[in-house]
């Protein structure tokens, strides 16, 4: 999975937001990044890319490229 589809999975599947997300985007920052949306980045880092993430990993990311490299 390249960048820009991971961007869109967690853009739409994750988050179900239309603000833009970038790499860059600090997820402190991000208001729709709760409890909710860590369970589903949990489920779509399964289904999309049979990786399993534990939610501590979650915990430790800071950005949204932190995301990005527990399921690349």
């Amino acid at each position: 999975m390249n960048q820009n589809e991971f961007l869109a999975l967690l853009k739409d599947e994750v988050l179900d937001t239309d603000c833009d997300i970038s790499m860059d985007c600090l997820l402190e920052d991000i208001d729709e990044w709760d409890s909710l949306s860590i369970v589903s980045f949990i489920a779509m880092a399964s289904a999309e890319c049979g990786k399993k993430i534990t939610r501590q990993s979650i915990m430790d990311a800071k950005q949204v490229k932190d995301l990005y490299l527990l399921v690349k």
